[in-house]
């Protein structure tokens, strides 16, 4: 079966109107008594971008370190150095740094899939939760992985990016 996707020329943009914003499924794989089984998780684009904003605003920056740059060297050609000088550079090894970017990107993709998830998450008593670490607690007690958590992100990410390969697989889902 040849699947296309259909073409819309805009002839205009109206305020209110929610041209852009995408919904899709992620496929989650489960295996329950040595059965696999697929979950497919209802997801949106909506307000995703805005949230990829605020956080890299707030992304860690690396320390500098400061280094003599020889003239003549490499280093000096590349930066456009000529005289042997000290110049700072930043210092992308930094444990601390690492740390703390590993802790954003982490938050972000937890942001990512708490805003993307097209689905509501309820408590034990049915209730509707609104805060986002009641939340992820929730579905770390659910027993969600980081695999299924990346494969979530991943696709709420697809929604609005075009990419030959997973255009052929949205088209089959």
């Amino acid at each position: 079966m040849d699947k296309k996707i259909a073409t819309v020329r805009l002839t205009d943009l109206t305020e209110g109107k929610s041209l852009f914003e995408s919904q899709g499924i992620s496929i989650v794989k489960v295996t329950h008594d040595g059965k696999v089984k697929k979950l497919e998780i209802p997801i949106k684009s909506s307000g995703i971008s805005e949230l990829v904003d605020t956080f890299q605003k707030k992304a860690p920056q690396p320390p500098g370190k400061k280094c003599k740059v020889e003239v003549g060297s490499e280093q000096a050609v590349d930066m456009g150095i000529g005289k042997t000088q000290y110049v700072y550079l930043s210092d992308y090894t930094d444990a601390d740094y690492l740390e703390q970017k590993e802790k954003h990107d982490s938050d972000l993709g937890i942001k990512i899939v708490l805003h993307g998830l097209d689905v509501p998450i309820k408590d034990k008593e049915g209730n509707l939760v609104e805060d986002d670490d009641k939340k992820l607690e929730i579905m770390k007690g659910m027993g969600i992985t980081g695999e299924q958590f990346t494969q979530i992100v991943d696709d709420i990410s697809l929604l609005t990016k075009w990419e030959d390969k997973k255009e052929s697989d949205f088209l089959q889902r």
